[in-house]
């Protein structure tokens, strides 16, 4: 299957969509990139677990916007998930975002923390103290080049976990004693003992898990994988291997990706989040990963090309053609297959559903 060619803006102005080039990539504000205009609009409510709430009570707590941990992106409580295929930097981003959080830096990638206790618990089940070692090493070190002020004490704050043995009651016992922002669990396959298609089996452990995370306030964020054959796809959270029940549970899913165009870009794509509107979800955060496994935000989104062919007079006039002849969806895409007009049968039906009023006036 081809892949759908990709296109980029920057994201920091409205400028039309533009080719990506080593002089844009350069001269991006790497700082600001990324960032979206986000009001906070929540009117913060000391925390307070309780099993049930009269509508009345939900009403007087003002709360106008959903609590984030990271700006738009991640709520503050709950199950959230990074998906993705091999070598794709997951561990690596994950490690810097909790970097991040407990050295008490004001954003991770251009985009507002929100931490509260600035602490995080990193489950890693697939390297030992050896190798997170070496990483670790590497990322505190491109972050104290942006940041001299780093206190390294507060590396204390970021607690590995080697053993996932009994790992609900180990994560339990340690947050009730010390409240965290955040708990990584890399990966969630390895920590998922029963049958990873099995809805209800998946559905019940990803409950404790939701059960913690709510009690004590704080964000799980499950590192999972997509099937090998997904990256010739457009991104979509039906990649993601094994149960639904598992996508259905978090409440947001990212995705990173390789770029096609450049070995060191990683697209950061927003599957999932219901709190958010689609035009987030519409185009991803272009990423550069350096030597030292460091993300940055290289100003830069990615819109698939899919995206400007609902757009394409020529594209648009050629569907609504072979519609009014009476095709179906399906043999409008089979008849499209082998022309410069190839779309999916998804783009046609939206075509058709966008240019209603002029299927009538013909």
């Amino acid at each position: 299957m081809a892949v759908d060619k990709l296109e980029y803006k920057n994201h920091q102005n409205e400028d039309p969509l533009t080719e990506i080039s080593e002089s844009t990539l350069t001269n991006s504000n790497v700082a600001n990139g990324g960032s979206l205009s986000y009001s906070k609009k929540t009117i913060d409510q000391p925390f307070e677990f309780r099993k049930s709430f009269n509508a009345l009570e939900l009403f007087d707590l003002k709360t106008l916007d959903l609590p984030r941990l990271l700006n738009p992106f991640l709520q503050k409580s709950g199950l959230a998930s990074l998906v993705g295929t091999s070598d794709t930097g997951k561990s690596t981003f994950l490690r810097q975002l909790g970097l991040s959080i407990v050295l008490k830096r004001k954003d991770f990638l251009g985009f507002t923390l929100n931490s509260e206790h600035h602490k995080v618990i990193y489950v890693t089940t697939e390297d030992d103290y050896n190798s997170v070692s070496f990483s670790l090493r590497k990322q505190i070190k491109e972050l104290q080049k942006d940041n001299d002020g780093i206190e390294l004490d507060n590396l204390k704050n970021l607690e590995f976990i080697f053993d996932s043995e009994n790992l609900l009651e180990t994560l339990t016992e340690k947050i009730e004693e010390n409240p965290v922002d955040l708990i990584i669990i890399d990966a969630f396959a390895d920590v998922f003992s029963k049958e990873i298609n099995a809805n209800t089996q998946v559905r019940t452990f990803l409950n404790s898990y939701s059960t913690l995370a709510s009690k004590n306030n704080c964000l799980i964020l499950f590192l999972h994988h997509i099937g090998k054959r997904t990256q010739t796809k457009s991104p979509s959270k039906d990649s993601i291997i094994g149960s639904q029940a598992f996508e259905a549970k978090m409440r947001v899913v990212l995705e990173l990706r390789p770029n096609l165009h450049k070995p060191n870009l990683i697209d950061l794509w927003i599957l999932k989040a219901n709190f958010l509107e689609s035009k987030y979800k519409q185009s991803s955060y272009v990423l550069e990963l350096n030597e030292n496994m460091y993300f940055k935000n290289s100003g830069m989104t990615n819109t698939r090309a899919s995206d400007s062919k609902i757009n394409n007079p020529a594209i648009i006039e050629r569907v609504l053609s072979l519609h009014r002849e009476g095709l179906s969806l399906r043999k409008i895409e089979s008849a499209l297959k082998n022309t410069e007009h190839v779309v999916g049968k998804s783009t046609v039906d939206t075509i058709i559903k966008n240019n209603t009023d002029q299927l009538k006036g013909s």
